[in-house]
């Protein structure tokens, strides 16, 4: 385990934070484009799995019911695809939505290293479900619902919100509302994060 994470002892993780619904996605994506750094998304890698019906079956179960997959599966799917992007050259990584509890804290820690920053996009919860079902209109993912929306939101404040608050407390989070509107919340964001990818 500890050979896997030095593997990675150069490279740059920034963990991104928030509620479904809060702007991660959008905003990473944008930020990988503009800063040609990587960007894994959990679910995005979660669903990729489509392609592997065994390991599919039990991850849609999960991802639909809004429970957490579990880490090694999770971490079977992370590693690959870090030392892909490292072999084409990347350094930076933008970790969306990971880690969620402690336990992936642990894990991550152990198997990929201590997080280089971390961001917290805080957003009104009626604003993200508001974003969820209108982002349900195009996405075509079954777990956009206000449903699986509510139980994500009830294991977020449960067992990420301890985690975010643990690193308010040490003064390692940077927070974001991004509640506003989109172009005003990334121009705070790409601010921040080209401050902490020069560090």
């Amino acid at each position: 385990m500890e050979q896997t994470a030095s593997l990675f002892k150069n490279a740059k993780f920034i963990c991104i934070f928030g509620g479904s619904g809060a702007g991660k996605g959008t905003i990473c994506t944008r930020l990988a484009t503009e800063f040609n750094v990587a960007h894994l998304s959990i679910g995005d890698l979660l669903r990729d799995q489509k392609a592997n019906p065994a390991r599919w079956s039990l991850i849609q179960s999960m991802v639909e019911g809004g429970t957490c997959v579990p880490i090694e599966i999770i971490m079977d799917i992370m590693i690959p695809e870090i030392n892909r992007q490292i072999h084409n050259g990347r350094t930076v990584f933008i970790i969306d939505n990971f880690p969620r509890n402690n336990e992936q804290v642990a894990a991550f820690e152990e198997q990929i290293g201590t997080p280089h920053a971390a961001f917290y996009f805080q957003c009104p919860d009626e604003t993200m479900l508001r974003r969820v079902l209108n982002r349900q209109k195009t996405s075509g993912r079954v777990d956009d619902n206000e449903v699986t929306f509510r139980k994500r939101l009830q294991t977020f404040y449960e067992e990420t919100m301890p985690i975010i608050n643990e690193l308010r407390y040490k003064g390692s989070i940077i927070e974001i509302d991004s509640g506003v509107d989109f172009e005003g919340c990334y121009d705070s964001v790409k601010n921040q994060f080209r401050q902490v990818i020069a560090r």
